[in-house]
């Protein structure tokens, strides 16, 4: 006859159903602006404000991931922090340019371990203020 012993059995039972256990979705914390700038504003000044915007906050404070991972100038959008991925701690930003229509979207997202909020609406708004700054200097 076979024989298992208790601690065999328990390794058993841990392997086979251990890893079964589903985790919850996350929802990453995000906020979102639209910001109405001149129409016909180049995208290369967008894009140049929003580095510059960026440096100036990467500097100040950590959380800013000020590294550009996407840039895509025909179809007006910048990325940073490889944003469409939800498991990254830290502020990045998904920035579209509409030159026709004058406007900007911004989507910052900012979570920290177990997906805790980072503080996204002050933190777009941080962003907002220097970069219209930019933008409205001729």
């Amino acid at each position: 006859m076979f024989k298992l012993r208790l601690p065999t059995l328990l390794m058993i039972t841990l392997a086979s159903g251990g890893c079964a256990m589903s985790e919850p979705a996350h929802a990453v914390p995000e906020a979102a602006a639209t910001l109405h700038i001149a129409p016909q504003t180049p995208t290369s000044k967008v894009f140049e404000c929003a580095r510059q915007r960026l440096a100036q906050l990467g500097e100040d404070d950590a959380l800013w991931d000020h590294k550009v991972t996407r840039e895509d100038v025909p179809h007006g959008v910048l990325e940073t922090g490889n944003f469409p991925e939800d498991n990254i701690s830290g502020f990045r930003i998904h920035l579209q340019h509409d030159p026709a229509a004058g406007s900007v979207s911004l989507r910052l997202r900012g979570a920290g371990a177990y997906f805790v909020d980072q503080g996204v609406e002050a933190g777009l708004k941080t962003f907002e203020e220097g970069f219209s700054r930019c933008l409205a200097a001729p």
